[in-house]
Formats: C-alpha cells, structure tokens, sequence
C-alpha cells in the first residue's frame, strides 16, 4: 500500500489527510498544534493515523505545510546573520524612499533583520549589464568572513549590485565564505546568495530576500532535520516534501536551502485543492476563503489558474511597508481574524475582534483549557451557532458557562448584555471577512458576483453565507472533504515544481531579432529547470514548462503577470500577448495605451511534474433528512432567540433541497444557512448553498 499524507499545522490544530491512490481509501485526523515543538503535534497526528491502520511504512510521500518560517519572522526568533554586500552601498540601512501614504505621521521604516555591525563591505563591481567593472577582492572576503565568525554569525547572506545579471562574483564569494567557514571550524556553514534566492532586478528586495532566507534557516532546517528524523524511526522510507508558496512542493532538500520559498505554503494549498475541486464541478471562477483558528484567508482563481505575483511583502500594513521577499507566491490576503480571535473593547467602547488569538493553548474560555479571554469561537456558543457541549463530532468537550462567563467584562465594556456582544462580535468578524474578500476581488478588478465561493476551514462555513449575502456571491460550496482538514487534502494534489524568474528589461518588438531574443531567453531558463529536477533524479521527460511575462508600459513602474504559450514564439503570439496585456491592464486599472510601447521586465518559467490530485468519489447516502435531524437550538440573531432545526452533516441526504435558518454539524466545521438561503447536498457530499 502507497499512502500519501498531508500535513498542515495551524495556530491551534495540526491536521493530517491521508489517501491511497491505488485503492481510493482515505482517513484524516486532527490534533492539537504544540508550539513552538510543532514535531510533536504532527507525531501526535502520526500516532493516530496509526492506530486507524496507516502505518508510515507504507507511505510513499509525505507533503508538509508548515508555519515555522512565518512565525519565526513575526516572533523575531531567527539566528544572527552576517551579510556580505558590495563596498559603499548601504542598501539594506537606506531601504525604498517611497511612501505609500505621504499623509501617515505614523508611518516608518521597519527595522531590518541583520544590524549594521554584521554587516561587511568588500570590493567589486558589476556593471548593469553583466560586465565586470572591477574583479572581486578575494582577500576581503576571506576577512569579512573571518569578522562575522568572530561575531557570531550562524548564518550568511551575500548580495552584490547587479548579480542578477551576473551571478559570478556571488558564486566565487560563497566557495570562499564555505572554505574560511570550515577552517574556523564550521562544518555545515549555512550561506545565501543573492541570486540563487531570486534574479530579478530591485537590490533591496533582492537582497532583503536572501537574508530572510538566511535570518530562518538554522530553525527551519533544525526543525526538518527532527522531524525528518522522528519520521524514519516511526518507520517512514519514502520521499519528504514542504509545500511552497507558489502552489507546487519541493523536497526536504531544496526547502532546507531555500526555506522563504516555503512561507504560507499550508493555506495556499487550500486555494490549489480548491482549483481541483472546481474542476470537477465545472466552477471555473473560484473565490476561495480559509477561516482557521488564528487567521482567515482569501484568494481567487479566474478560469481556475490562482492569481500570482513574485514579491510578497511580510508584515506590512499601515504603519509600515514592511519587509519584502522576492519569491513566487499565490496571491492570498489574510486577516487576523479566526476562531480563537480575541474580543475586546477599545478606548472608544467599540467591540473589536482580534489580531490577537488565544491559539492552541490556553484556546477559548469555553474549552475549559485554562482560558479565561473571550473569543471568536465563545461567541458562537453563547450566540447558538456551534453545540453548546461539544466539538469535532464530540472529541472536544466545551463548556457554554465558560464562554458565557468570558464575555462579561467586555459585554460592560461596550454597554451591550452578553449575548447582544457575542451576536455584534461575530458581525464584526464576518465584516472583517467580507472586506478580505473585496481585497482580492473588487480591488483587483474581480467582480464576485461572477464567482462561485468555496469556503473551508474550521471557522470558514460559518462566515460564508453572510459574506455571500453582503458582496451578493450566488453560489457558496462547503467541500465534501471535511472543512477543517481541507489544506493537507490539497496538498496531497500539489505538483512538484521548480520556478525561475529572470529579469531582461526589454522593448516586445515584432522584428526577428527581437522575437529570438525572447525565445532564447525562456529556453536557457527551462534547461535551468530541467536541471534542477534532474539533480533529484527526476525525469526531464516528465516536466511540463508554463510560461508567464512581466509586462508594462514604457514608462510604467510595475508590472502586469500575461500568460504565455510554450513552444517558439512568432508574430502572432507576440501580437496575442500584447492583446492580453491591454485587456488586463484595462480591468485592473481603467485604462490601455494601445499605441505606447510595451516592455517585457520579467521572463517567469515553472517547471512542474504534475501530481494526480485525490480523487473525489460520487456520495453514498441513502439516508432521509429525518435521519439526519439532531434537534433544534436557540439561535440568537440579535433581536430574539429562535429555535432553529440543526443536521448531521455526514447523513445529509443528497439532492434535498432545504431552506434556511437551518444549521448543519460536521466533524471538524460547523456551517450556518441562514434565512433566505437554500442548501442541499450534490452527488459528490458537497454542501451547497443559494439566496
């Protein structure tokens, strides 16, 4: 038996999915997340999977979605880094001298990950077209090296001007830096280089990149080489993957040297399962929202392809523009606000919900774990939306007293009675959601009108319906695979993949010269992709090459993603590509130039080595809706208690057609039909919900 398990760990729960292609079988199961020793939640999901029968002996893959190298970042909890730069640039100190928002008093620089005495300057020069205006001193490096060991350094980052162009001074830095490490006693020397983390243009967020990378990697590659560890002693012998932020995975090896192409590898896999599972039910406009415990989640699929952008900028906000990293990534939007999201009041007796969360441990007032803050998931108790005795298909006990408890300070606080404050706090939080989801659809352009939703997550069921009300989306679909185990569903699906971005600023000319010249450039950076997945014993038979340009006006500072066919280009796909950029340009901003020039800035490969996803399977229910009927609850919403009809999800009977109010219990999600709103359950057990 070939097993293949997904692994995603969360801020309260680790959740494991596991299917076997050859016979179709599947299990799942989810534990609690145990930070920041996250191994042992997974070995705890393990453990579990075992005592079902699945033994990792007989797994094949294991695909993990992990949050270490996020929360690293955010808890400033990585190594000391040394970097290694050009003399006389100060990049990294100077940062971007823009502001977004020139009116902000508040807004300012965000304070770097390596300081000003780590970092060492040596001599060279590479000009802006590759050339080599002064050689590399190689004796200095040979004594920044030696300055940052002596400082501590645990890791170690080179960024030099221009090495997109060419990489060669960075290259012949990195053996010298590994020669000086192990002479001084370092073995295993951890060092970055600029350009093998991205060769894109922009030196800030190229070199910001590269000590990112450097700034997580002892933590994450202490955390893989443990887990990878406690794996093969629990009998596993197959292949180790990390999913990464681009929608594909990669092995353990390539993740260990690049661990920021990992960051939000676990949600994303939620968008890409979601593609899988619009394709089957011929939904080709997907938005698609994650509400998890900490955070919700958002993105979108037009014509199912994920939208994607090749710079992700961390913490940013408001106040700060925070902190960039050039790797490729689906465009997602998150907010901090889950079902351990934190209730309170602010100085203006206004009922706030989150970013703060209560997490794993204490958790909620209400599962009786020493939690005493109100949250999210409180309010949806006292509120009468989730089981005021239990959860998970009755695996986690909850008290209703608690919660009903935690919510009075803030209930006087905001001069509301208890209940009153859980029905405005979980509007405050589906507000919150709503506004994510215009993030990604109205301020891009999208009109969600046009979209079908696919809500997931433990929380995510329970805010759709009213998010679809709010931005009028017509159709809402709860996955037949259960919500709170979505992600690591969608990993199992996920393509191996190798990506390469490479910056060529030019004008997209019709003339022969100039068609060659962008032939010649996606062909030298797919033999680079083969390459890579030849090094891993992969067949180069078995790549499938997806071509994307960065393209803009002449004149224009940033760039629009265009699709691009494979194969050698000629006119009328040059001519076709210009189309399209007009076309995207005018949805995104308002406007085309169809006699300005057009430049391409960005050539972007993906090499993918395409993964079967699960396979869903027509549902097997020959049960009634009395069968499936649990009862009635007083639900409050926020005039009167209303009792309300609750069913058992897993015996919803299939193509019976039931209005709302209603409210159906499934093992891991909870979700809400509320008045006006139809649902019924489609061939393949998934939920499916109009008004």
């Amino acid at each position: 038996m070939s097993w293949r398990i997904g692994v995603d760990i969360g801020g309260a729960f680790t959740d494991l999915y596991a299917v076997n292609p050859e016979t179709g079988e599947t299990n799942w199961t989810k534990v609690e997340s145990t930070p920041p020793e996250f191994e042992n939640g997974v070995l705890n999901g393990v453990k579990q999977l075992e005592e079902k029968g699945i033994s990792l002996e007989n797994a094949d893959q294991i695909i993990h979605g992990q949050t270490v190298v996020i929360n690293t970042i955010i808890t400033r909890s990585g190594s000391k880094v040394g970097f290694i730069t050009s003399k006389g640039y100060d990049i990294i100190d100077m940062q971007r001298g823009n502001r977004r928002d020139i009116f902000n008093f508040k807004y300012k620089k965000p304070e770097q990950f390596v300081d000003r005495h780590m970092t060492e300057w040596v001599d060279e020069r590479i000009d802006e077209d590759g050339s080599i205006y002064r050689p590399l001193d190689e004796k200095e490096v040979e004594k920044a090296t030696k300055s940052l060991i002596e400082k501590g350094a645990e890791a170690i980052s080179i960024g030099f001007i221009n090495s997109y162009q060419n990489p060669e001074h960075e290259r012949k830095a990195k053996t010298i830096v590994e020669k000086v490490c192990r002479k001084n006693g370092v073995e295993n020397p951890l060092i970055t280089i600029s350009s093998d983390t991205t060769q894109e243009w922009r030196e800030y967020e190229r070199f910001n990149t590269a000590i990112l990378n450097s700034y997580v990697q002892p933590t994450f590659v202490k955390y893989i080489n443990k887990l990878e560890k406690a794996l093969e002693e629990e009998g596993f012998d197959g292949t180790f993957y990390l999913t990464l932020a681009s929608g594909g995975m990669a092995t353990a090896k390539f993740s260990k040297d690049f661990p920021i192409t990992t960051v939000e590898g676990g949600p994303i896999s939620g968008i890409m399962g979601a593609t899988s599972l619009g394709e089957l039910l011929d939904e080709k406009d997907i938005i698609v929202i994650d509400g998890g415990s900490t955070t919700s989640k958002a993105g979108l699929a037009e014509n199912l392809r994920p939208k994607t952008k090749t710079e992700y900028w961390i913490e940013q906000d408001k106040y700060s523009p925070g902190y960039p990293a050039k790797v490729p990534v689906v465009d997602i939007q998150e907010v901090g606000n889950g079902g351990t999201s934190i209730l309170w009041a602010d100085e203006a007796g206004n009922l706030q919900v989150g970013p703060d969360a209560a997490g794993a441990r204490p958790g909620p007032a209400c599962y009786d774990m020493g939690g005493e803050k109100p949250t999210l998931t409180d309010a949806y108790v006292v509120a009468g939306y989730l089981n005021p005795e239990y959860l998970l298909g009755g695996d986690l006990k909850i008290d209703k007293d608690l919660a009903m408890s935690s919510l009075e300070e803030v209930a006087e606080k905001v001069g509301l009675n208890v209940k009153d404050t859980a029905y405005g706090a979980i509007r405050v939080a589906n507000n919150k959601s709503a506004r994510l989801i215009r993030l990604i659809s109205i301020r891009k352009g999208f009109d969600p009108r046009d979209f079908t939703m696919i809500a997931h997550g433990g929380s995510g069921p329970m805010m759709a319906p009213f998010i679809a009300k709010e931005l009028d989306i017509p159709e809402t679909i709860v996955p037949a695979i259960p919500s709170g185990v979505f992600n690591p569903w969608g990993m199992i699906g996920l393509d191996i993949r190798h990506e390469l971005v490479k910056t060529r600023d030019i004008v997209m000319g019709e003339d022969e010269g100039s068609i060659k010249d962008i032939n010649e450039t996606f062909e030298t950076l797919e033999g680079e992709i083969r390459e890579a997945f030849e090094s891993e014993d992969i067949s180069q038979e078995k790549v499938v090459i997806n071509r994307r340009l960065d393209m803009k006006y002449e004149g224009q500072a940033h760039t629009l993603k265009i699709t691009c066919p494979n194969g050698k280009l000629t006119v009328k796909e040059i001519q076709a590509l210009k189309k399209e950029f007009h076309k995207t340009h005018d949805r995104e901003y308002g406007f085309k130039l169809e006699d300005s020039s057009i430049k391409i800035v960005n050539f972007h490969d993906i090499g993918l080595i395409p993964i079967e996803p699960p396979i869903i399977e027509e549902y097997e229910n020959e049960a009634t809706l009395e069968d499936s009927f649990l009862g009635e609850r007083e639900v409050y919403n926020g005039e009167e208690g209303i009792m309300t009809p609750v069913y058992q999800k897993e015996k919803f009977p299939i193509g019976v057609e039931v209005e709302g109010p209603c409210i159906i219990d499934g093992k891991t999600a909870t979700i809400i039909v509320p008045k006006e709103f139809k649902v019924k359950h489609d061939v393949y057990g998934n939920l499916r919900m109009k008004h």
